[in-house]
């Protein structure tokens, strides 16, 4: 069997970070590592270096790498900059979107809504993800949706459980339908407005709930 390179262990590493199946603060070994992927230590060093400058690791002095935490600051900052990207993003939507992509928000948002009567709020996260990758999709500035994809990717292993602050799982599903509803109208301004909404409800949520979201 051939050994895994630099970059295919870097993805793998970066897939379990995202997922949260590395956690914040958690240590990446190189030792272990080494011998979980059969490589060199210097291969894992160079996969933890490329994950470093991706924001998803830190290196710590005599205490080697481990999985980035971000301040409370650090969080509400990036929502800041994501607020104005999501903005720009849902302004360049609405009148590229298909009618095919807004049945397939619809269908989402059905899922959404029985997810949440049946109490599954991981698996409704997941439907959010995909409900706002449409958008992205549908979006004809590209390289606002590669940043605000980047930014997101770091902040994944946060945002996932925002479902789980008190409350939040059904303003979620109607930030999501007037997101939707605003698409369908076609009509921009109402578009821009429910997703800052939706985004500013997100930033109030980790101010209120920071510690159940680490």
């Amino acid at each position: 069997m051939a050994k895994l390179n630099t970059e295919q262990i870097f993805n793998d590493l970066k897939e379990q970070i995202v997922k949260g199946v590395y956690p914040p603060a958690f240590s990446l070994t190189e030792v272990n590592l080494a011998q979980k992927y059969g490589v060199s230590r210097n291969t894992i060093k160079k996969s933890l270096m490329m994950l470093e400058s991706e924001g998803l690791v830190s290196f710590e002095r005599n205490k080697g790498a481990k999985v980035r935490v971000y301040s409370i600051e650090e969080v509400l900052e990036f929502l800041e900059v994501r607020e104005v990207l999501e903005g720009f993003i849902i302004c360049k939507t609405v009148d590229a979107i298909t009618d095919q992509q807004l049945q397939i928000l619809e269908d989402l948002l059905k899922q959404m809504k029985t997810l949440l009567e049946q109490k599954e709020l991981l698996a409704y996260s997941r439907c959010n993800q995909e409900f706002h990758k449409v958008i992205y999709d549908a979006c004809t500035n590209r390289t606002a949706v590669e940043v605000t994809t980047q930014l997101k990717i770091q902040m994944r292993k946060y945002n996932s459980k925002t479902i789980l602050a008190p409350g939040r799982d059904v303003s979620s599903y109607s930030e999501h339908l007037q997101i939707y509803e605003a698409l369908k109208a076609r009509d921009m301004e109402a578009a821009e407005h429910s997703m800052l909404t939706h985004i500013r409800n997100v930033r109030k949520t980790f101010q209120e709930y920071y510690t159940l979201l680490l």
